[in-house]
Protein backbone atom coordinates (compact mmCIF):
# COMPACT_ATOMS: atom_id res chain seq x y z
CA UNK A 1 0.00 0.00 0.00
CA UNK A 2 1.16 3.38 -1.01
CA UNK A 3 1.72 6.19 1.90
CA UNK A 4 -0.55 9.29 0.55
CA UNK A 5 0.31 10.96 3.73
CA UNK A 6 1.94 14.25 2.88
CA UNK A 7 6.11 14.66 4.18
CA UNK A 8 6.04 17.07 7.00
CA UNK A 9 8.87 19.62 7.01
CA UNK A 10 10.75 20.63 10.40
CA UNK A 11 9.39 23.48 11.03
CA UNK A 12 12.96 25.29 12.05
CA UNK A 13 14.65 24.02 9.11
CA UNK A 14 15.49 26.51 6.17
CA UNK A 15 13.78 27.32 3.19
CA UNK A 16 13.78 25.18 0.49
CA UNK A 17 15.93 27.43 -1.78
CA UNK A 18 19.38 26.39 -2.05
CA UNK A 19 22.33 28.96 -2.49
CA UNK A 20 25.56 27.93 -4.42
CA UNK A 21 28.29 29.30 -2.33
CA UNK A 22 32.22 30.28 -3.30
CA UNK A 23 33.36 27.98 -5.95
CA UNK A 24 29.77 26.49 -6.97
CA UNK A 25 28.77 29.62 -8.51
CA UNK A 26 30.12 29.18 -11.90
CA UNK A 27 29.02 32.76 -13.72
CA UNK A 28 32.64 34.69 -15.31
CA UNK A 29 31.47 37.93 -14.20
CA UNK A 30 28.75 38.81 -10.62
CA UNK A 31 28.02 41.71 -9.10
CA UNK A 32 29.06 41.81 -5.58
CA UNK A 33 27.66 43.17 -2.83
CA UNK A 34 28.99 43.40 0.62
CA UNK A 35 27.71 42.11 3.89
CA UNK A 36 26.49 46.13 4.85
CA UNK A 37 24.25 45.58 1.42
CA UNK A 38 26.76 48.01 -0.26
CA UNK A 39 27.93 47.40 -4.36
CA UNK A 40 31.79 46.63 -4.71
CA UNK A 41 30.67 46.57 -8.43
CA UNK A 42 31.01 43.46 -11.56
CA UNK A 43 33.85 41.61 -10.99
CA UNK A 44 35.25 38.52 -12.50
CA UNK A 45 34.91 34.90 -10.66
CA UNK A 46 38.45 34.45 -9.23
CA UNK A 47 38.33 38.84 -8.34
CA UNK A 48 34.99 38.17 -6.40
CA UNK A 49 36.55 34.52 -4.92
CA UNK A 50 39.97 36.28 -3.92
CA UNK A 51 38.78 39.17 -2.28
CA UNK A 52 35.62 37.03 -0.31
CA UNK A 53 38.77 34.89 0.56
CA UNK A 54 40.36 38.09 2.04
CA UNK A 55 37.87 39.46 4.35
CA UNK A 56 37.11 35.53 5.17
CA UNK A 57 33.60 35.57 3.88
CA UNK A 58 31.97 33.59 1.52
CA UNK A 59 30.24 34.60 -1.51
CA UNK A 60 26.57 33.64 -1.74
CA UNK A 61 24.45 33.44 -4.82
CA UNK A 62 21.24 35.61 -4.48
CA UNK A 63 19.73 36.05 -7.78
CA UNK A 64 21.14 33.44 -10.30
CA UNK A 65 18.75 34.92 -13.52
CA UNK A 66 20.36 38.26 -13.26
CA UNK A 67 22.84 39.20 -15.94
CA UNK A 68 25.68 39.24 -14.33
CA UNK A 69 24.79 37.08 -11.34
CA UNK A 70 24.49 38.69 -8.04
CA UNK A 71 26.37 37.71 -5.30
CA UNK A 72 26.66 38.40 -1.92
CA UNK A 73 29.90 38.69 0.52
CA UNK A 74 28.71 36.84 3.80
CA UNK A 75 29.45 34.31 6.58
CA UNK A 76 27.38 31.32 5.23
CA UNK A 77 26.50 29.49 8.96
CA UNK A 78 25.11 33.21 9.69
CA UNK A 79 23.20 33.55 6.65
CA UNK A 80 21.97 30.38 6.72
CA UNK A 81 20.73 31.43 10.69
CA UNK A 82 19.06 34.33 9.39
CA UNK A 83 16.46 32.88 7.17
CA UNK A 84 15.53 30.09 9.58
CA UNK A 85 15.09 32.99 12.03
CA UNK A 86 13.17 34.70 9.35
CA UNK A 87 10.94 31.91 8.28
CA UNK A 88 9.64 30.65 12.41
CA UNK A 89 8.83 34.48 12.52
CA UNK A 90 6.53 34.01 9.97
CA UNK A 91 4.83 31.55 11.78
CA UNK A 92 4.56 33.12 13.94
CA UNK A 93 1.56 35.52 13.09
CA UNK A 94 -1.46 32.31 12.80
CA UNK A 95 -4.54 32.43 14.10
CA UNK A 96 -5.91 29.94 16.02
CA UNK A 97 -9.49 28.20 16.28
CA UNK A 98 -11.81 27.86 19.12
CA UNK A 99 -15.26 26.67 18.96
CA UNK A 100 -17.56 25.69 21.73
CA UNK A 101 -21.44 25.02 21.96
CA UNK A 102 -24.18 26.43 23.64
CA UNK A 103 -24.60 23.19 26.08
CA UNK A 104 -20.86 23.39 27.22
CA UNK A 105 -19.85 22.52 30.71
CA UNK A 106 -18.18 24.99 32.81
CA UNK A 107 -15.36 23.02 33.15
CA UNK A 108 -14.95 22.37 29.55
CA UNK A 109 -14.99 26.22 29.07
CA UNK A 110 -12.29 26.52 31.40
CA UNK A 111 -10.16 24.40 29.38
CA UNK A 112 -11.02 25.80 25.99
CA UNK A 113 -10.57 29.51 27.91
CA UNK A 114 -6.81 28.00 29.03
CA UNK A 115 -5.56 27.09 25.63
CA UNK A 116 -7.01 30.61 24.26
CA UNK A 117 -4.49 32.05 26.99
CA UNK A 118 -1.76 29.75 25.67
CA UNK A 119 -2.19 30.81 22.21
CA UNK A 120 -2.21 34.58 23.44
CA UNK A 121 0.60 34.39 25.28
CA UNK A 122 2.56 33.15 22.48
CA UNK A 123 1.76 35.77 20.10
CA UNK A 124 -1.29 34.00 18.11
CA UNK A 125 -4.31 35.78 16.98
CA UNK A 126 -7.32 33.66 18.74
CA UNK A 127 -11.22 33.49 16.50
CA UNK A 128 -13.01 32.00 19.13
CA UNK A 129 -16.73 30.32 18.04
CA UNK A 130 -20.04 29.81 20.00
CA UNK A 131 -22.18 27.78 17.56
CA UNK A 132 -25.74 27.02 17.91
CA UNK A 133 -27.80 24.38 16.62
CA UNK A 134 -31.64 23.47 15.90
CA UNK A 135 -33.87 25.08 18.26
CA UNK A 136 -31.13 26.94 20.27
CA UNK A 137 -30.82 29.38 17.25
CA UNK A 138 -34.22 30.95 18.75
CA UNK A 139 -32.27 32.23 21.94
CA UNK A 140 -29.19 33.59 20.18
CA UNK A 141 -28.49 35.61 24.03
CA UNK A 142 -27.74 32.51 25.52
CA UNK A 143 -25.09 32.13 23.13
CA UNK A 144 -23.62 35.82 23.30
CA UNK A 145 -23.59 34.89 27.41
CA UNK A 146 -21.62 32.20 27.03
CA UNK A 147 -18.86 33.88 24.87
CA UNK A 148 -18.69 36.45 27.63
CA UNK A 149 -18.49 33.68 30.47
CA UNK A 150 -15.81 32.50 27.89
CA UNK A 151 -14.01 35.80 27.82
CA UNK A 152 -14.03 36.47 31.16
CA UNK A 153 -12.62 33.21 32.12
CA UNK A 154 -9.35 33.97 30.08
CA UNK A 155 -6.25 34.89 31.90
CA UNK A 156 -3.64 36.01 29.18
CA UNK A 157 -4.27 39.59 28.27
CA UNK A 158 -5.60 40.13 25.28
CA UNK A 159 -7.84 43.40 22.50
CA UNK A 160 -10.73 42.07 21.30
CA UNK A 161 -9.84 43.19 17.40
CA UNK A 162 -14.10 43.46 16.75
CA UNK A 163 -17.24 43.23 19.31
CA UNK A 164 -18.75 39.93 19.12
CA UNK A 165 -21.13 39.70 16.29
CA UNK A 166 -24.08 37.58 15.76
CA UNK A 167 -23.63 36.11 11.98
CA UNK A 168 -26.01 32.87 11.31
CA UNK A 169 -25.43 30.22 13.82
CA UNK A 170 -23.03 31.31 15.79
CA UNK A 171 -21.35 34.09 17.45
CA UNK A 172 -17.75 35.24 16.95
CA UNK A 173 -15.06 37.21 18.67
CA UNK A 174 -11.54 38.04 17.51
CA UNK A 175 -8.49 38.44 19.92
CA UNK A 176 -5.35 39.58 19.47
CA UNK A 177 -2.72 39.38 22.16
CA UNK A 178 -1.79 42.45 24.22
CA UNK A 179 1.49 43.96 23.44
Amino acid sequence: MANYRKKQRNQNSTPDIEYRINDEIGAPQMRVIDNDGKMLGVMTRRAALDLAAEKVMDLVEINPKATPVVVKMVDYNKFKYQLTKASVKQKVKEEKALRASVRVSQSDLAVKANQASGFLEKGHKVKLQVQMRGREKAYPEVAQEIMGLFLSLLTAEYILDSETKLTGDSVFAFLKPKK
